[in-house]
Parts: structure tokens; C-alpha cells; sequence
């Protein structure tokens, strides 16, 4: 039992590390909102746009209703909801995350982990977009798209770069494929570090010592924790 413990502290305290990662990346992420003022004209003009276009609005509404999002978080959520969700494929993220245990997993599992994981990063990207607003939007034009490099034509990358005070250029990549005739974002990298590959890390190592049911329980109860907290106006704990 007492073994049983420590190796539940020590998924904890694994996936608490990369938590604190993901709020940074998050953070640079959405100062990367911002207008395409900057964007290659020969580019092409379809995931790309994409990006700019969700990102400007995404932009546009947190300056109009930034006090609003301060005093009521769940403005913040139905934003996220409404601009930046349809846009974004939590299927294959989930997928791409589980790596080989997806493929292990059965169809109940897949669902559930899926569900939970999207639940998980929402609240994430929620809490970062509440947190670092001010920076957000004090830091938007600070961003340089570049040049739209890509072969496959249905699997493209859209790059930008964020300049931060007193230290180089944040590299930020959006990875995008082509579903049934819409583009959807699966993967984010920021400076070389992809969301994906991080918590494939990480929930890589908690399946091998706990089992897939235990942590989609894990992200379950971290889940509901976090919505407890919200509705009594208290900090999200993080997972």
C-alpha cells in the first residue's frame, strides 16, 4: 500500500511539472494572436488564414471584454468555445498522445480518455488565457509570420515569431491537416517543445506503472476537482 502511494505521488508530481510547462506554452501561444499584417503574401491562403483569422478574434474579444473575463471566468470559456474549439481535432491529439496505448485501448477508453484530455487542456488554455490576458493583448503585435513552407498539401505547419523583451524571437508552430475540407489543429510547439510529445512523455510513463484506466480515473477526479473550485471562486488545481 504504502508502495502504492509514492507511486501515485509520483505521477502527480510528474504531471504537475508538465502542467507548468503547458501554462507557458499556452501563454506564448496566444500572445501569437494576432493580425496578419505580417504574413508572406505568396503564401498560401487556407490553414493559415485559418490560424490568423481565429486568432484575431480570439484577440479581438478578450480586448473588448477584458474586465468582463476577470470578474467572470466562464466568459473566458464560453470564448474558447465559440472561436477556438471548432477549430481544433482533440481525436487525434488524443491519439497522437497515447502513442501505442491508443492502439491498445478499447473503444470505451479511447472516448473517455479523449473526453477527458480535451477537459484537461481546456481548463489549461482557459487559465492561461485569464491569467496572462494583459500580456496577451499588451504583446500582440509583437508577432512575425513566416514564410508557408509545406510539401504535403493536406498536413502544413503555420510558424510565427514572438518577440519578447531582453531575449531572441519565441518560435511558435501550429500543426494543421486537411479534414474533410476544413483544417484542424492537432499539435502546438513552442520553441521546439510539442504538447503532444510532452504529455505522450509523461502519460507514457503513468500507463506503464498504473494502467490506462487509472489515469483517465486520475484526469477524471483532477477534473472535477478543477470544476468544484470554479463554481466556489477558488484557484484550479493543477493536475
Amino acid at each position: 500500500m504504502q508502495a502504492q502511494h509514492h507511486n501515485q505521488q509520483d505521477i502527480m508530481t510528474m504531471m504537475n511539472a508538465y502542467n507548468t510547462t503547458l501554462h507557458l506554452l499556452l501563454m506564448l501561444a496566444m500572445i501569437a494572436f494576432a493580425p496578419y499584417s505580417h504574413a508572406d503574401n505568396n503564401a498560401p491562403e487556407t490553414a493559415q488564414t485559418l490560424v490568423v483569422d481565429t486568432s484575431t478574434t480570439l484577440l479581438n474579444a478578450m480586448k473588448a471584454r477584458n474586465g468582463e473575463i476577470k470578474q467572470n471566468p466562464s466568459i473566458a470559456y464560453e470564448l474558447v468555445e465559440d472561436i477556438v474549439l471548432p477549430h481544433i481535432d482533440f481525436h487525434r491529439i488524443s491519439r497522437l498522445v497515447l502513442g501505442k496505448y491508443w492502439r491498445r485501448a478499447n473503444d470505451g477508453q479511447r472516448a473517455r480518455f479523449t473526453n477527458e484530455f480535451k477537459d484537461f487542456l481546456v481548463r489549461t488554455y482557459v487559465t492561461a488565457m485569464i491569467e496572462f490576458s494583459d500580456q496577451i493583448i499588451s504583446h500582440a503585435d509583437n508577432v512575425r509570420y513566416l514564410p508557408f513552407r509545406n510539401d504535403d498539401p493536406e498536413d502544413v505547419t503555420v510558424r510565427m515569431e514572438i518577440k519578447m523583451p531582453d531575449r531572441p524571437p519565441v518560435s511558435v508552430v501550429y500543426r494543421l491537416y486537411l479534414n474533410d475540407k476544413a483544417w484542424q489543429i492537432y499539435d502546438l510547439t513552442v520553441e521546439g517543445i510539442s504538447l503532444a510529445t510532452t504529455y505522450r512523455s509523461s502519460f507514457a510513463s503513468a500507463i506503464r506503472r498504473g494502467g490506462i484506466e487509472k489515469l483517465i480515473s486520475q484526469l477524471a477526479n483532477r477534473n472535477k476537482k478543477a470544476a468544484v473550485a470554479s463554481s466556489e471562486d477558488t484557484p484550479t488545481p493543477a493536475l
